[in-house]
């Protein structure tokens, strides 16, 4: 019987481990469900909180809420807290601003989601039904303040590609150098290349976690620097993992001063073990932290990683070698055992990246709809030209032996660094369309009977409804009656009726509230006469 190696064992029982650590159902970035007070509501008096429902797990401790006057003040809240569970996030309205007066309001929001993502929101609402302005007009005042620093997000962004670059070319760079000859790691510049991809690694990181404290309160870059968020972030699951990845590298770190033990198998069970671990706290941050099973597409991703690894780190090793080395047998050998391990990485990198799009975008029919999509088609298309020049590297190798691939070489690994730089920017941009509300019309027609049913704003919270009917014998012919109800099917909710009034003669208006997205269903009832009626039906679909 072949016993596994046992550092492959205990680099497997440590990354389960911290998968198991990590379950949790989610979805992606988190969006609001349903608020108290709904969106666009009309309150006959004054909320003593605020309260937001999302449809996954949620940072409490980096959640803000701001309710703010008709004017743009801001009116005091308490420290948000957790609802029923970690979705939910409520902010009770300071004893000293109640009772809030008749007006409009508006609650600027501000979350972190399962992934590590900030995601913010903005809705307005109204106390009091004489109360004057414009809800929508309150939030363009006062929801600037709700991003923050552009500098910030550039910045966050090359510390997310510092910390995987340096990452990637120290571990999979590494794992090949102490399998190859000696000399390549005895050269100084393949000392400096381990030097400056740890540093890369270790200030990446470091970057990563203040800057995402930054972002997370739409800071600026003197934000970063201040201590005060550092508590909160480390609570997150992204800001964990952002710190073990620190530890780790500074594990490396030591590992890389005693590197003169690298031929003994408690130097190589070492450093094989923390590089494992190394690399899973990328995924487990990242996208895939935010899909469910979590476990299962951290692992994916986690396979995704190493094959990159394995690969640009291959190529570093080569650039790193000399054209000298490469034409001896030892170089060759070298050379030719990359060549097979890369032949094996590709398809690993091909199918776990085809798994994690479908699953991300949920399909290719809305890629080019995100900017997340159109940088995936970019790099696909970088890869696709890296995988030719891979194959023209192959192809030299086995026809003109290793050291005629030196410069195909040092152009697969610029390539890849590239490949690299696209995937970092990609982990901060949402991989579907957000969804946006919009106003909702349409035209119904049964036994002669048109209606058109208009809702606005048609979003989660109250909409106003009109619906204007024409019945057989045209428009001036009144009709006894219109009645409507809505319903949300998918999630067992039943009909509520929807109030109305008679504005004129077959004008109808009214109000209905939605408390969470969804295809609702509508039925609008005509009473044509006091015998005779029409039912007419359409799906509403809230965002």
């Amino acid at each position: 019987m072949v016993r596994p190696p046992r550092r492959l064992v205990v680099a497997l029982v440590c990354s389960v481990v911290v998968l198991l650590g990590n379950v949790r159902e989610a979805s992606a970035h988190a969006g609001l469900e349903a608020s108290t007070p709904s969106a666009n509501s009309v309150l006959e008096t004054g909320p003593t909180e605020v309260v937001l429902d999302f449809d996954e797990s949620i940072e409490t401790a980096l959640t803000s809420i701001t309710l703010f006057d008709g004017a743009g003040q801001p009116i005091p809240l308490e420290t948000p807290t957790q609802g029923a569970d970690s979705t939910v996030a409520r902010a009770s309205v300071s004893s000293a601003a109640i009772p809030l007066g008749d007006g409009v309001y508006a609650a600027v929001w501000r979350v972190t989601s399962a992934d590590g993502h900030v995601v913010e929101g903005a809705f307005s609402f109204q106390v009091g039904a004489a109360a004057a302005g414009s809800g929508q007009a309150l939030i363009d005042q006062i929801r600037d303040g709700i991003r923050a620093d552009p500098a910030v997000r550039w910045w966050y962004g090359v510390a997310r590609f510092l910390s995987l670059i340096g990452a990637i070319t120290m571990i999979g760079g590494g794992w090949w150098l102490v399998r190859g000859p000696a000399d390549i790691m005895l050269r100084r510049r393949s000392r400096w290349a381990a030097v400056v991809a740890w540093l890369a690694l270790v200030i990446g990181s470091a970057a990563a976690f203040v800057l995402f404290a930054a972002q997370a309160v739409a800071g600026s870059l003197s934000d970063a620097l201040s201590s005060g968020r550092w508590g909160d972030v480390a609570a997150t699951q992204t800001g964990r993992m952002i710190l073990l990845r620190i530890g780790l590298a500074i594990g490396l770190g030591a590992l890389l001063t005693l590197s003169h033990h690298r031929a003994q198998g408690w130097w190589r069970d070492v450093a094989f073990t923390v590089g494992l671990l190394t690399l899973l706290t990328f995924p487990a941050s990242g996208h895939p932290n935010a899909q469910s099973p979590s476990w299962l597409w951290i692992g994916i991703d986690f396979a995704h990683l190493v094959a990159i690894a394995v690969w640009i780190g291959g190529l570093l090793a080569l650039c790193l070698a000399s054209t000298a080395t490469m034409e001896r047998p030892d170089g060759e050998r070298l050379a030719r055992r990359f060549s097979l391990a890369a032949s094996l990485c590709v398809p690993v990198i091909v199918a776990t990246g085809v798994l994690q799009t479908l699953r991300l975008a949920g399909g290719l029919d809305d890629v080019t709809a995100t900017d997340w999509g159109r940088l995936l088609l970019v790099k696909v298309t970088v890869v696709v030209a890296l995988l030719a020049i891979a194959g023209v590297s192959r192809w030299l190798l086995h026809h003109d032996g290793a050291a005629s691939i030196r410069r195909t070489v040092i152009a697969e690994f610029i390539i890849g660094v590239v490949v690299v730089g696209i995937a970092a920017g990609m982990v901060a941009l949402p991989p579907v369309p957000q969804a946006t509300a919009a106003p909702f019309e349409t035209q119904l027609t049964n036994a002669g009977i048109i209606a058109v049913v208009s809702l606005s704003p048609g979003a989660v919270g109250g909409n106003d409804v009109h619906i204007i009917v024409t019945p057989p014998g045209g428009a001036i012919t009144p009709v006894a009656g219109v009645t409507a109800r809505v319903a949300l099917p998918a999630q067992a909710i039943p009909f509520s009726p929807v109030t109305l009034v008679q504005e004129g003669p077959n004008h109808f208006s009214g109000s209905v509230t939605f408390p969470r997205s969804g295809d609702w269903t509508l039925e609008v009832l005509v009473q044509v006469t006091a015998a005779d009626s029409v039912l007419l039906k359409t799906t509403v679909p809230i965002p």
